[in-house]
């Protein structure tokens, strides 16, 4: 069972009770245990961050919401453990008395919980609360898991980033002020300190655009323990050239003396650029629906649906339209007589028909109906056999024929055909890399074929800047890749996928790279950059607080479809073009299926699929044979897989909304390749 991801602000204490009290995966709500005079209520327990940097102190809040009793400091006996392990941190450690003032409801104030050791290990910590009645001693409060937080560490931080003003003109020279931070208790020595134009260093394209336009603001910067310091410029940059007003927004990045490892990115306000002279149409930041005023477009809905489809008189059930080739595709519709005058006589008649081609079957369903206006609406039903060949799309229509045959009222449901395997198990690197799988995550939930989605990473990086309105800081990537988790639960359900279908690993946005690389052994894991930690400290995870290594993500891929027991596995293609996180998302998956064939655990007739090839010229050579096929879409999971989308403000804002495509704008098709030789080739990848 996955549970609620957490979300929260960043001030401290009792001003951030209330808060908390509102959001359901920060805090265990469970029932008190009666005994004498306690009532039965919902008791919460919570910290005061949600994470916690090595050094910091760890703050407990319990609150008896409608309680006329209020424990003692003395009764409480805490537990604390990191998640997925038995063995206690410490375990039955009585509280101190509250340090902090107590919020509003009936509470205890804030106890000091724990001084976070340097060398803790970073992820997520559970807290386990029992206490006992000062009189009778019997136990009064048992929760397992009250509360939780993750430990994160973090060497230096980009406290922010400042250019001069808001408006340039292009070619203006563009100064800046980076004030940086040492967050640890050593020195530390050679680190480079870079303004450039927004980008993240493990998407290629990005890097590769930034180019020689990086410019460095200290080559060799050395910071004493939490020493703070501003780096600054006149001259960071140059305001881009533009034929209309645009945006424009820079990053800064500090690497080590070597630029091997990045340890804080920070993203700096918007600026608009403006070419001489020219002032309109004035740009849209993303989290805006529509690009600019001349995107507007109020009749764009008016013409989403086929002609005649909202008629009223034949009305199908969109609910199932997807099906297999060769097999039953049954339809539901009602008909109705919208009209003031009587239908008398008429003839239901149904046909399947290719769309574009000639019909294949036509089937009389009732003769001589009488339809009224007050009369029934007849709920009426056509099954067709799918003829066998190639995945493509069809139209059953159904028409109304008056008594001299003649057709008065007509209507055409899209459905679409596929070869349909008997489970499928899809691989991500980010929330919102399934909409490349739409369409047979539809046919999947339609035709009732079991099916599981995994995400690698929680896309804690992406629009994490721009969606806070300032830089994150781990607690606020935290708390952003949880948003994301829950977009994609979201938009899955919305295509019919059920939550408890739906697994995550919790790797870092942009770090697949490293662990793949660099990080192999559990032992030596790879420290996240906005996250700050080296283990996945979501809740909710297939697995508590996952190693980021390469040998622990396979593991954990190998566990998924030992269980699961796939026919397809779906996944990205090696090495998919851009964002390292795609790139490497094919790389776990493939290794653990070798390695599962090897320990002879494999399906029979598994199949491994990837997404198509969208760049052939950049995209760089593998080892690999394919065979390329296409998936055919009925408009309806069309337009199912558009609206899902939408719950993905996060990344745009609701731009995509914004950019609302027509019915007959939308795919019938998404292509994918078959991987006909994935169980050789072995580590021809496991080189930087």
């Amino acid at each position: 069972m996955l549970t609620q991801p957490p979300s929260a602000g960043r001030e401290r204490g009792p001003k951030r009770l209330a808060a908390i009290l509102a959001v359901p995966g920060l805090t265990a709500v469970l029932l008190l245990s009666s005994v004498h005079a306690w009532p039965q209520a919902p008791v919460r327990a919570f910290t005061d961050e949600i994470s916690y940097n090595v050094g910091d102190k760890v703050s407990l809040n319990i609150v008896f919401p409608g309680s006329d009793r209020v424990l003692p400091a003395s009764a409480f006996l805490v537990t604390l453990r990191y998640a997925g392990e038995d063995r206690p941190v410490f375990g039955q450690v009585a509280l101190s008395p509250p340090s902090i003032a107590s919020g509003p409801e009936r509470s205890t104030g804030y106890y000091p919980l724990w001084q976070v050791p340097a060398d803790a290990r970073t992820g997520r910590y559970e807290i386990d609360l029992v206490a006992r009645d000062s009189e009778s001693r019997q136990v009064v409060l048992d929760l397992p898991r009250a509360a939780s937080f993750t430990v994160h560490r973090k060497l230096v931080q980009i406290v922010s980033v400042e250019v001069g003003q808001s408006f340039y003109t292009s070619g203006d020279g563009i100064g800046c002020v980076a004030k940086l931070e040492n967050l640890s208790d050593r020195a530390l020595q050679g680190l480079r300190v870079e303004f450039s134009e927004r980008y993240w260093p493990w998407i290629a394209q990005q890097t590769e655009r930034v180019g020689m336009n990086i410019e460095t603001l200290h080559g060799d910067l050395a910071l004493k323990p939490h020493e703070r310091v501003s780096v600054a410029s006149s001259h960071c940059a140059v305001a881009k050239s533009v034929s209309q007003p645009a945006i424009q927004q820079f990053a800064v990045v500090v690497w080590d003396r070597g630029r091997k490892e990045v340890y804080d990115i920070a993203i700096g306000q918007l600026v608009f650029v403006h070419p001489p002279g020219v002032e309109t149409p004035q740009p849209y930041p993303p989290p805006f629906m529509y690009s600019d005023l001349n995107a507007v477009n109020p009749a764009a809905y008016r013409n989403f649906l086929t002609p005649g489809a909202d008629s009223g008189a034949i009305v199908f059930d969109h609910e199932h339209t997807m099906f297999p080739l060769g097999g039953d595709a049954t339809v539901h519709f009602t008909v109705r007589n919208p009209t003031e005058w009587p239908w008398n006589g008429v003839t239901i008649r149904a046909r399947l028909r290719a769309l574009g081609r000639a019909g294949f079957e036509e089937k009389v369903l009732a003769q001589n109906v009488d339809l009224t206006r007050e009369g029934p609406v007849l709920k009426e039903e056509v099954t067709f056999k799918i003829p066998e060949g190639p995945p493509a799309p069809f139209g059953v229509q159904v028409e109304l024929l008056n008594p001299a045959g003649q057709v008065f009222a007509e209507n055409l449901l899209e459905i679409a055909a596929n070869p349909l395997p008997k489970s499928i198990l899809i691989f991500c690197a980010h929330e919102d890399d399934e909409m490349a799988h739409a369409g047979i995550i539809r046919a999947a939930v339609e035709n009732r074929i079991p099916l599981r989605v995994v995400y690698f990473t929680s896309g804690d990086a992406g629009s994490c800047d721009r969606y806070y309105e300032h830089s994150c800081h781990a607690a606020e990537a935290l708390n952003f890749g949880a948003l994301r988790m829950e977009e994609a639960r979201r938009a899955l359900g919305h295509l019919g996928v059920p939550r408890e279908a739906i697994y995550f690993l919790g790797l870092p946005d942009g770090g697949s790279g490293r662990i793949w690389f660099r990080h192999p052994e559990p032992s030596d894991p790879y420290l996240a950059v906005l996250l700050a930690s080296d283990h996945a400290p979501y809740e909710g995870l297939v697995r508590p607080n996952l190693p980021y290594a390469r040998k622990s993500v396979v593991e954990t891929v190998k566990e998924v479809i030992r269980k699961f027991q796939p026919q397809v596995i779906i996944t990205a293609h090696p090495p998919a073009e851009g964002h390292i996180d795609h790139i490497v998302n094919s790389y776990f998956v493939v290794k653990a299926l070798q390695e599962l064939s090897r320990e002879g655990a494999l399906p029979p007739g598994l199949e491994l699929r990837v997404d198509r090839i969208y760049d052939p010229k950049a995209h760089p050579s593998t080892p690999y044979q394919y065979a390329e096929h296409s998936f055919a879409i009925s408009g309806e999971a069309a337009a199912r897989a558009q609206e899902a989308g939408w719950y993905y403000q996060s990344q745009n804002g609701n731009r995509s909304q914004g950019n609302l495509r027509s019915f007959s704008q939308l795919p019938r098709a998404q292509i994918y390749r078959v991987v006909l030789d994935w169980k050789e080739h072995e580590g021809w990848n496991e080189n930087d």
